[in-house]
């Protein structure tokens, strides 16, 4: 009996709070990675999100080293960068996770028409909760950071 009202009390508590995270706009930065963001699977079976921008203009070397740069300051660790491949390896802290992290991967290829296309992926697991529009803000930062 205790723990369902503690459950209700702590639903009632997060509604308005999710009410209002959701109705903020997402500004994207003009370079369609917030309108290419897919998020698949939900609160119990986790979530996956991939953000993918195509860079005009930059070598491959440079859209590599600039998206390292970019994974290295958003804070991730244990990053494991492969030039030859285009793979980048590495792990978001989980705050209050007791160390825990999850899986950030990021791929950097040439493309068939000259550009360079970065695909930064994310997952969480199950019973984690994260808001979409700061974890779409994030990979597109990762993503655009080639062009910039």
């Amino acid at each position: 009996m205790r723990t369902r009202i503690c459950t209700m009390a702590l639903a009632l508590m997060l509604a308005p709070s999710m009410a209002v995270a959701a109705k903020k706009p997402v500004v994207d930065s003009g370079s369609g990675c917030l309108q290419n963001l897919s998020v698949a699977g939900g609160f119990t079976t986790g979530k996956q999100f991939l953000a993918s921008t195509d860079h005009e203009g930059i070598s491959y070397a440079q859209a590599f080293a600039k998206t390292l740069a970019a994974i290295e300051a958003e804070g991730m660790v244990g990053v494991y960068p492969n030039e030859q491949t285009g793979y980048i390896a590495a792990e978001n802290p989980v705050r209050g996770g007791g160390g825990s992290t999850v899986p950030l991967r990021t791929t950097v290829r040439r493309q068939d028409d000259g550009t360079v296309r970065v695909e930064v992926r994310f997952s969480i697991k199950g019973g984690q909760l994260t808001s979409n529009k700061a974890v779409g803000e994030g990979l597109c930062k990762i993503a655009d950071a080639a062009s910039l």
